[in-house]
């Protein structure tokens, strides 16, 4: 039995400057079953059940890998008229891994993979996103004008649906339910633009709304994202177009514990 092995393989993430192509074509790199990788990248996928799942790499990928609180996307690779249905997609090193089945056959590598992603999935994924730094912001506004403790601060954020919050350092009474909802629909109602950016890291810290202790960058700086004039965050995931792209956002409840606030959302067809 051969060693585990991971895929060396460099993926460009073409959905970091494109978060609006669906199609794409691309070599098909590497093609290995799952069971082939390292115990602890295994770990890391959750396979449809009953099923003989492979991981397929690939020069570029319109494919969202999770992370960043966004779930990964799915959809197909198709080649020499063979479909490879993906499942899950996480970034290991340079690589980017699809995890999924084949619908009949497997396909060599080395063929041209026409990549297809589920584009409801991945609208719906980019709403609630976007909808989490909407929250942010409001809630930054909010602080700044003195409704809210000056020592809010953002923290992380789940953008799952049916199971997505923001957090802040410090504590958000619930009082300020329906002030939060507000400024947030008013952010929504503005229709702001939504701009992604390549910052070096001194911008990015000196400018963004809200910053962690550590974040993502590679040879293009810190990828941003910016909403109209409200402000900005580092985020490697997609997003809408403009703030009204998002829909309603539906502020669900706010809990305290521990210094910590966690705002749970959802967002709704406008």
């Amino acid at each position: 039995m051969s060693d585990p092995v991971l895929p060396s393989t460099k993926t460009e993430a073409l959905y970091q400057k494109h978060g609006r192509m669906y199609t794409h074509t691309a070599p098909i790199s590497s093609v290995q079953p799952l069971s082939t990788l390292p115990a602890d990248a295994q770990a890391l996928f959750k396979p449809p059940p009953e099923s003989s799942p492979f991981i397929l790499t690939t020069p570029r990928t319109i494919f969202h890998a999770q992370g960043g609180g966004q779930p990964s996307d799915t959809g197909c690779i198709s080649a020499a008229g063979v479909e490879f249905r993906v499942h899950q997609v996480r970034k290991l090193g340079p690589s980017i891994l699809h995890m999924g089945v084949f619908a009949v056959e497997r396909f060599g590598d080395a063929a041209q993979g026409t990549q297809e992603i589920d584009v409801a999935k991945r609208v719906l994924h980019s709403r609630i996103h976007t909808a989490g730094h909407v929250i942010g912001l409001a809630a930054a506004a909010l602080r700044d004008a003195g409704a809210l403790d000056a020592s809010i601060v953002d923290g992380k954020a789940s953008h799952y649906p049916g199971a997505s919050f923001v957090e802040f350092i410090g504590l958000i009474p619930g009082t300020a339910k329906a002030a939060l909802q507000d400024k947030t629909d008013e952010l929504v109602a503005r229709d702001l633009p939504v701009r992604i950016h390549f910052w070096d890291e001194a911008r990015a810290r000196r400018e963004c709304t809200g910053v962690l202790d550590s974040f993502k960058q590679d040879e293009d700086g810190v990828r941003v994202v910016e909403i109209g004039d409200a402000g900005s965050y580092p985020c490697g995931g997609t997003h809408v177009e403009t703030t009204k792209g998002c829909g309603r956002i539906v502020i669900r409840n706010i809990k305290r514990q521990k210094g910590v606030t966690k705002v749970s959302y959802e967002v709704q067809d406008a």
